[in-house]
């Protein structure tokens, strides 16, 4: 890769994240420049975050609906997925996954609400009453 094929972002207006770039200079030789994310880092971020959003509102209307409980409502809020949810809260994969439905989500004990609402790092109204 040619040195100016590799742009390096001096100006901080571009995002306070440092990176690591490596190029070749003209006789060969790697050269390690250090600068700011650039647009197209800020472009791709904002890609993922928008995707992450349509996702976690397409949970909060299927809760809304009654398709599915709220713990995939702050599942997805919380960038979790069902297996590290169930580390997370010491709940195994197959029973968090079953917790989904919400006919099982409403017969729940205390104790495994409690279980889901300190692993959202949320009280349990708040886990039962999605915004």
């Amino acid at each position: 890769m040619e040195e100016n094929q590799n742009p390096v972002y001096k100006n901080k207006d571009y995002g306070q994240s440092r990176e690591l770039l490596y190029s070749y200079e003209n006789d060969g030789q790697y050269k390690k420049t250090v600068g700011f994310h650039g647009e197209p880092d800020r472009i791709i971020l904002q890609q993922a975050w928008d995707l992450f959003g349509e996702r976690i509102e397409d949970a909060r209307k299927r809760v809304k609906a009654g398709k599915v409980s709220p713990v995939v409502y702050y599942m997805e809020k919380n960038l979790l997925d069902p297996m590290n949810l169930g580390m997370i809260a010491g709940i195994s994969l197959w029973r968090v996954k079953w917790h989904f439905r919400p006919v099982v989500f409403n017969r729940l004990q205390e104790k495994t609400l409690q279980k889901y609402a300190k692993a959202f790092n949320i009280t349990i109204d708040q886990l039962k009453n999605i915004e």
